[in-house]
């Protein structure tokens, strides 16, 4: 079991240092966790997140890492267009790479 949980965080570094869509996933917990987030659900805000992630991080870090995630390209922002306020995050782009990754972990584990 230990020999599973060292393949997965010699993975989780060596993702660390590419320069691809998991860079960005795996840089920091919580860009992981708002990456997951939002490809796990079909609709979420800036304000969804903020309240998911329970003041375990600040507001303005959730933003600086969707205004990263947009500006590289790996997330996706719409207006909601019967409620202007409201804009919506997906990362479709990204769900090659993410089941990828996936079914790479599900092997470990098998």
């Amino acid at each position: 079991m230990r020999n599973k949980f060292s393949r997965i965080a010699k993975d989780l570094v060596n993702h660390v240092n590419d320069s691809n869509e998991l860079s960005f996933i795996f840089k920091t917990k919580i860009h992981v966790i708002i990456t997951f987030y939002i490809y796990g659900r079909e609709k979420i805000t800036f304000e969804d997140l903020c309240k998911i992630t329970n003041s375990t991080v600040s507001r303005t870090t959730i933003q600086t890492i969707l205004s990263e995630g947009v500006k590289l390209g790996y997330l996706k922002k719409f207006v909601d267009k019967s409620d202007k306020r409201k804009k919506y995050f997906s990362c479709e782009q990204l769900k090659p790479v993410l089941e990828k990754w996936h079914n790479q972990q599900q092997k470990i584990f098998i």
